[in-house]
């Protein structure tokens, strides 16, 4: 028997399963942090603080800025030959605030990179146009790329005049266990290799927190890999107590979770 209801009657009849307009929160507004530079270590005529632009929320979390691109920040403004006069290529760079300190302590080139996500790289190259004077970005200091470690990598290498970089940048990146193979690939083709007296030759900067501290040993699983896949030389820098990035992160008060290492 067909029905003597109209289409009308039937749309508005659907009506009753939509959500109302307010039934889900809004999405996070982006936000923006200041990091200021130690005085001690800021050279003349660079910027004494650094405007990061972040994104509301994303998925890969690369809305944060972590403590691990803090420190490691710090520990490039101390130690400014680390990137005095040589490339720079950083990995999941979120922010990107160490390769905007790189900028500050004359790089000679810097690529950061992230996953290729429209609102991951643009809001970079925000970030990068908020805190690099203009002239050195239109002389070609920064190219900004959406990367997906492991897949691709000729065409990153062909951001660098040698075809690879003297220093790389991976600040919080080893608790993505998954994808410690695709790190280790990119790092072996981009940095630079010693020559054949063995001297020269790049330097990866690997900077973490534990933030997951029971499963630390799978963290450091990236490490030991390095030495005994990539035959590199794996030596501690620093550690730095910061606390902890959250505060509904697990772990005791000074326990692996609320500790920085480079």
């Amino acid at each position: 028997m067909a029905s003597s209801r109209n289409s009308e009657e039937m749309d508005n009849d659907f009506g009753l399963f939509q959500e109302p307009e307010d039934y889900y929160p809004p999405a996070p507004s982006d936000k923006v942090e200041v990091f200021e530079r130690n005085p001690e270590w800021v050279a003349a005529g660079t910027p004494s603080k650094i405007t990061v632009n972040l994104l509301g929320a994303h998925p890969l979390w690369g809305h944060y800025l972590w403590n691990a691109a803090k420190v490691f920040a710090n520990y490039l403004d101390e130690h400014k030959h680390i990137v005095d006069g040589k490339s720079v290529l950083e990995l999941g760079a979120a922010g990107a605030l160490p390769s905007l300190v790189s900028a500050c302590n004359s790089a000679s080139r810097i690529v950061i990179t992230d996953y290729p996500d429209h609102d991951l790289v643009e809001n970079i190259r925000r970030n990068v146009k908020a805190n690099v004077p203009a002239e050195k970005i239109a002389n070609g200091l920064v190219a900004v790329e959406g990367f997906k470690w492991g897949h691709d990598i000729e065409r990153i290498a062909g951001l660098s005049s040698s075809g690879t970089f003297d220093v790389l940048i991976l600040s919080d990146l080893v608790f993505n266990h998954s994808e410690h193979s695709g790190l280790l690939r990119s790092v072996d083709r981009l940095m630079t290799k010693p020559r054949a007296d063995g001297s020269g030759g790049g330097e990866a900067f690997v900077f973490f927190t534990h933030h997951r501290p029971w499963l630390a040993d799978k963290d450091m699983d990236f490490l030991t890999r390095a030495h005994d896949e990539l035959g590199l030389t794996v030596t501690r820098l620093v550690e730095d107590y910061t606390g902890a990035m959250f505060d509904s992160d697990p772990g005791d008060e000074r326990d692996a979770g609320d500790t920085t290492s480079g």
